[in-house]
């Protein structure tokens, strides 16, 4: 009953709800206005909130404790021995002990003595001085020629002083060499029955004295005007009484702006010349002259290049004044680390030819030769250098070059039995091709070789007398543990010609006809060995012309074959 009377109420009041909406919408339709009576109070409920602001905790956390573990673990590793070479200690000293004297002597195959003499100051801070003896001769020993003795004989010393800024330095020198005009065919004479020449009359003494002095300065500031003067004075002379005197004055300068230098050399060169003839009928005579050389340049280089460019100016004075100006230039660039630097350049200058020069060249002169100065026209050459490795090096040249009154030798046919030499000048005109290579390994060995291949032209005579069409150069060096050295050169030079008379009979005050000779080429090898049986003694074997080549050098003068010198040196 109480169920029913609920349920009775509830219709009642949905039924009243539903009167209520329909009337509010009028016309039935949603959207309509509602309209709610009655009493509204409104509440908000309490909300319960989480207080986030932090606040201290003065309370100490308490530390963890760790423990650590360890695990037996044993490695197994296998034993191996290995053999350790013995190491052998060298102490080197700073500085090397030197030793004052040290003195060589010799002796050979044809009575051939040899003795040398050095004996110096060693180290010093601010001065140096030395001395220098040699004598060489020998008994000759060439057959089918005449006496063919020879001699050298020589002293040189020197003074050296370092002042604040310079460096000071004299010397003097004195030698004497000794000839024979050995070049004539004992036969001829033994043919006409008449006595050959004696050695008084054949032999030959030329005296050379010489003193010198410079002054170089020693700055460290490459801005200054760096400069390097000298002074040297040579009097000449031979067994007849011809005699020259020399005075020369070398100045040279440099001052670096940057990447660029300025430069310049002076040289005041002045000779005096008298020539003595053997022949009562040539008469004595005299040249003097003074040649002025002024060559300015200037250079600039960068990281890859370096060029050059200057001049040569010249007054020469010697028959006549004359005024000469020869270009001077120069360019290099280096490619891949300096692997190879092309490089080209053009070349001149006058040069002396004296009296002393001629001789050195070629001993047996006759007593009073004529002198004229060369100018070298131009010298025009290219090529490349560069390495190949660390050890190895190369350049190869190409040039052409005018020389005119070059000094050219021919046989003597006025002023001599045949057997000395006569100078003349011509215009000549070179073709040079070189190469040049060496090797070095940093341990004992070392290798250079040289080839030059000429080509002349000529301009009044018929050949450039007694000049080499090729020649080429061969060394090497072996050192084992500077305990044992080893030195080889060679030589090869191809055929020349010459100029010699030829005289109808030995009567003959001049000759009948000139004929053109060829001489042979010859190839001269030489070996050296030292034996260094303590850093103060040691022994030597020196071999020259071991392949026992009989070949002249200069007409009618064939060289001695298998020279074998045998000695000592010592220091002390």
């Amino acid at each position: 009953m109480m169920m029913n009377a609920t349920y009775r109420v509830g219709a009642m009041l949905f039924a009243l709800m539903s009167a209520s909406v329909l009337f509010a919408q009028g016309d039935g339709t949603p959207g309509g206005e509602y309209f709610i009576h009655g009493i509204f109070n409104p509440t908000i409920a309490d909300v319960q909130k989480i207080d986030l602001r932090p606040v201290p905790i003065d309370t100490l956390l308490p530390d963890k404790e760790m423990t650590y573990g360890v695990l037996a673990v044993v490695a197994d590793l296998p034993v191996a021995v290995d053999s350790i070479a013995p190491a052998r200690l060298n102490v080197v000293q700073a500085n090397e002990r030197l030793y004052k004297g040290f003195v060589k002597a010799g002796f050979g195959t044809y009575s051939t003595p040899l003795g040398e003499l050095y004996y110096d100051a060693t180290r010093a801070k601010d001065k140096g001085y030395g001395i220098h003896l040699k004598h060489f001769s020998s008994n000759g020993g060439i057959k089918d020629v005449g006496p063919s003795q020879y001699g050298f004989n020589s002293v040189d010393a020197f003074y050296k002083t370092i002042l604040s800024r310079h460096e000071l330095k004299v010397g003097a020198d004195y030698g004497r060499r000794r000839v024979n005009y050995y070049g004539y065919r004992t036969e001829a004479f033994d043919t006409l029955n008449i006595p050959s020449p004696s050695t008084k009359d054949i032999r030959q003494f030329y005296n050379d004295l010489g003193f010198q002095a410079k002054v170089k300065s020693l700055y460290t500031d490459s801005t200054k005007l760096a400069h390097e003067v000298g002074l040297q004075a040579r009097h000449y002379t031979n067994r007849q009484g011809s005699r020259e005197t020399n005075i020369l004055v070398d100045a040279d300068v440099h001052m670096d702006q940057g990447s660029e230098t300025y430069g310049g050399r002076l040289i005041v060169d002045n000779n005096a010349y008298r020539g003595v003839s053997d022949d009562e009928l040539t008469p004595d005579f005299r040249q003097n002259g003074t040649i002025i050389g002024l060559s300015p340049s200037v250079s600039t280089s960068g990281k890859r290049y370096v060029v050059r460019v200057g001049a040569g100016l010249y007054l020469d004075a010697m028959s006549k004044t004359t005024f000469h100006f020869y270009p001077q230039a120069y360019l290099s660039y280096s490619l891949f680390d300096d692997i190879l630097v092309p490089y080209a350049g053009v070349d001149g200058e006058r040069q002396r030819n004296s009296f002393r020069s001629l001789t050195k060249e070629n001993p047996w002169l006759i007593p009073a030769p004529g002198l004229a100065n060369t100018s070298k026209l131009y010298d025009i050459y290219g090529g490349m250098r560069g390495s190949l490795s660390s050890r190895i090096g190369f350049d190869v040249r190409v040039s052409t070059s005018s020389w005119r009154d070059r000094a050219l030798f021919i046989t003597d046919g006025l002023y001599s039995f045949g057997n000395a030499f006569n100078v003349l000048y011509d215009k000549v005109n070179v073709l040079n091709v070189s190469g040049d290579v060496s090797y070095d390994d940093e341990r004992g060995t070392r290798f250079h070789a040289r080839l030059d291949i000429f080509s002349y032209d000529t301009e009044d005579q018929a050949e450039a007398w007694n000049l080499p069409p090729y020649q080429l150069t061969i060394g090497a060096r072996y050192s084992l543990r500077e305990k044992l050295i080893v030195k080889l050169d060679a030589m090869f030079m191809g055929q020349r010609k010459a100029l010699t008379p030829v005289f109808a009979s030995i009567q003959d005050e001049a000759p009948s006809e000139v004929e053109i000779i060829e001489l042979n080429g010859f190839f001269d090898l030489y070996l050296g060995v030292e034996y260094r049986y303590t850093k103060r003694l040691s022994l030597f074997l020196d071999m020259s012309n071991i392949s026992a080549s009989k070949y002249e050098r200069w007409a009618r003068y064939p060289v001695q074959r298998a020279l074998i010198l045998l000695g000592a040196s010592y220091a002390f």
